[in-house]
């Protein structure tokens, strides 16, 4: 006969950092009753009311966007037409996210809903009111990815962006293999694609920077929230920062601590001084993988370091002071990892993008050290144009400028409370090491704010989050609502502040249509202004040449008349194509004639007896007379 002992049921408290201090009993007669476990988890009632917000939050976003007169759309952007009910549809996003990060339990399916609905209301502006791709790239993008699938191969002599083939081809390969060679609808809804592909590798990143899950998802939150650079569109760049945090995740997750044990007196210095940094640092957690499984992953950074390197000019450079200092800070153990970081893009330039390093070594190494001519760049020369662009420009070195103080601040709380802080301070702070070598087209800056950022979000939520598992708190979670309200609405202003020349209208692809159907093979083309839809036919197939750029008028800059257009024409004769969306970015941006670009073109048709060949309400296509000795 079976006898059953006697036993006491075993109560234990164990700390749970995503749901505060729980207890932990056997089964039994004293068992706790379901009514205080339910209390231990909070109003099961929460979570549904909190969906239901985030759902009236997205279709009332979407309603909101569907309402807007894009003829309306001036120099200020998306902000000065949104109507009130978006800046609702946005507050309940907002409210929502932070009601479900305050609840006793984190539930991550809730997280995620909330995120998604942010993505789609705040970074899927365009699309939604559009339908189209917005950036004149994202058009030149297209013809890159249709000339290497029709072609099959790269003309590297073309111009640079088939000396780094990687995001275009693996583009092509995925066209071809599905049959789908219209990229269009690819190209619309890429800011919400790849927002959504970024927010794996930004959780799985944030969770080792920060030293609780509410952290971590609060410093993701913040970074949708403040990622107004807009290198979201179908672009390597997207691609690139997307290997990029997946690498640093992968490295910080399953490679943590020092590279070995120090067999130096440097070695030893540099790690008692980070000690010394980082105050109260805890031995790192290492997970506990076969040898065969650290090989892989591994392997894998390496890939991931190797794709980033084929796809993008850029980004490979800036990983490096991030894996540097990563290593000299105690949070990587792949001592090969920053070697092969230097070692990958360099050799790529010099052997395998060698006509672009030929061409351009003025503009790769001129430059270097040169701090002066990288803030005239990035600064002075972008500060111009009418009273609301220079409005947009300065709020967005007003709102970065916001992020890395509150950074600062957070890494400072961190210092002083013992919390991990100085690998998210060092992925922040890196990225500057590329401002005093290379101008990147007067981008630098806003490259620097767009790699830092994944970092910077994580420290400026550290003061405003506990880092144990107790609750946040109503203060806590009130003040995080604010912050985030505030720097949401400056990114409103800040993201979509060029959208009068970021987007286009069905009659200008249109137009550029017609343009590729009435120029023969081989002619030159001419844009008004570089803000152009066009490119996505015909890449390599026609000459293209630029009256204006896109950016405000310098005081050197030589007057533009009807011999600056002329002066593009060769003897054969070429095609001039005017549209609505350049003649805006002449306004906003006051580069051109004083006359106006409308009205200097009318004048130069009746002067120089141009031919009208198609007009319609997107602009319109001349052709003009070959000059004698022409280019």
């Amino acid at each position: 006969m079976a006898v059953q002992s006697p036993w006491k049921p075993s109560t234990r408290r164990v700390d749970r950092s995503d749901a505060g201090v729980a207890a932990i009993s056997g089964t039994g007669p004293t068992a706790p009753r379901p009514a205080r476990h339910l209390a231990d988890r909070g109003n099961p009632r929460a979570p549904v009311m909190l969906a239901t917000m985030a759902a009236a939050a997205l279709i009332l976003g979407v309603w909101a966007l569907k309402t807007v007169n894009v003829q309306d759309i001036g120099g200020a952007g998306l902000i000065q037409v949104l109507p009130a009910a978006y800046f609702v549809a946005l507050g309940l996003s907002l409210a929502g996210f932070t009601g479900s990060l305050g609840l006793k339990v984190l539930r991550p399916w809730l997280l995620v809903v909330q995120l998604l609905v942010l993505i789609i209301v705040l970074h899927g502006a365009d699309p939604i009111i559009h339908g189209l791709p917005r950036l004149e790239a994202s058009y030149r993008h297209l013809g890159i990815t249709d000339y290497i699938s029709q072609s099959g191969g790269l003309d590297r002599k073309l111009d640079a962006y088939f000396n780094w083939p990687g995001f275009f081809g693996l583009l092509a390969m995925l066209s071809d293999a599905t049959g789908v060679h219209d990229l269009t609808w690819a190209a619309t809804w890429a800011p919400v694609g790849v927002n959504v592909l970024l927010l794996p590798a930004l959780l799985a990143l944030a969770l080792r920077l920060t030293s609780s899950p509410r952290q971590a998802w609060a410093g993701v939150w913040m970074f949708y929230l403040a990622s107004w650079v807009g290198q979201d569109y179908l672009s390597p760049q997207a691609c690139a920062l997307l290997l990029m945090l997946t690498l640093l995740a992968c490295v910080l997750t399953a490679f943590p601590g020092w590279p070995s044990q120090a067999a130096g007196r440097y070695s030893r210095r540099i790690r008692a001084l980070v000690r010394r940094v980082e105050r109260g640092r805890t031995a790192t957690v290492k997970l506990e993988l076969s040898r065969n499984a650290n090989i892989t992953l591994a392997a894998v950074c390496v890939v991931l370091l190797a794709g980033m390197t084929v796809a993008h000019q850029l980004t490979p450079f800036a990983a490096i002071p991030v894996l540097v200092l990563l290593a000299l800070s105690g949070n990587s153990r792949l001592r090969f990892l920053p070697v092969l970081a230097v070692l990958f893009p360099v050799c790529w330039l010099v052997f395998a993008a060698t006509p672009f390093l030929l061409g351009h070594l003025h503009t790769l190494f001129g430059s270097v050290g040169n701090i002066n001519a990288a803030a005239s760049a990035s600064l002075l020369n972008r500060v111009g144009g009418s009273p609301a662009h220079q409005f947009i420009v300065y709020s967005r070195l007003v709102e970065a400028a916001v992020i890395w103080f509150l950074a600062g601040l957070g890494a400072l709380q961190g210092r002083r409370s013992h919390r991990p802080w100085l690998a998210a301070a060092v992925g922040t702070a890196a990225p500057f090491v590329m401002f005093p070598l290379q101008s990147y087209g007067g981008e630098l800056l806003l490259r620097i704010y767009l790699f830092g950022l994944p970092f910077a979000a994580c420290l400026l939520v550290l003061p405003l989050l506990p880092h144990g598992p107790e609750l946040p708190g109503a203060r806590r979670m009130g003040a995080l609502l604010l912050l985030g309200s505030v720097i949401a609405t400056g990114t409103v202003a800040t993201r979509y502040g060029n959208d009068a020349i970021e987007t286009f209208t069905p009659d200008e692809i249109a137009l550029a249509g017609r343009l590729y159907a009435t120029a023969p093979h081989g002619s030159v083309l001419i844009e008004a202004v570089h803000d152009t839809a066009w490119r996505f036919s015909g890449y390599a197939g026609y000459r293209y040449e630029t009256l204006l750029p896109a950016e405000p008028a310098k005081p050197s800059d030589p007057p533009t008349g009807c011999a600056s257009i002329t002066g593009l024409v060769p003897s054969t004769g070429a095609y001039l194509m005017v549209t609505a969306s350049q003649i805006r970015a002449a306004e906003i941006l006051n580069t051109g004639p004083a006359e106006g670009l409308d009205h200097l073109v009318d004048r130069c048709a009746l002067q120089g007896g141009w031919t009208l060949e198609f007009r319609n309400a997107g602009g319109v296509i001349y052709h003009l007379p070959g000059v004698p000795n022409g280019i």
